[in-house]
């Protein structure tokens, strides 16, 4: 199972891949696949096999990032 990560992209590359950061640790990723414009630095975006999926707002960023450090899981 693979399982996505929540990330905030510290560089953008003009080939379209950008370095994203998660707690300390930085990663390369594609942007290719985020539907919309252009990710900037300062973007939060899901992370997931070496690809950033879609852009997410910091709200929702922080929400899901709360969630996973908590260890719990969301309700409904």
């Amino acid at each position: 199972m693979c399982v996505g990560t929540i990330a905030k992209v510290v560089e953008v590359h003009k080939d379209g891949r950008a370095v994203v950061e998660d707690h300390g640790r930085r990663q390369l990723v594609l942007e290719m696949t985020v539907s919309d414009d252009d990710i900037t630095v300062g973007d939060w975006v899901v992370v997931q096999s070496g690809f950033a999926l879609e852009r997410i707002s910091e709200a929702e960023a922080r929400d899901a990032l709360a969630i996973r450090d908590s260890g719990s899981e969301p309700t409904t």
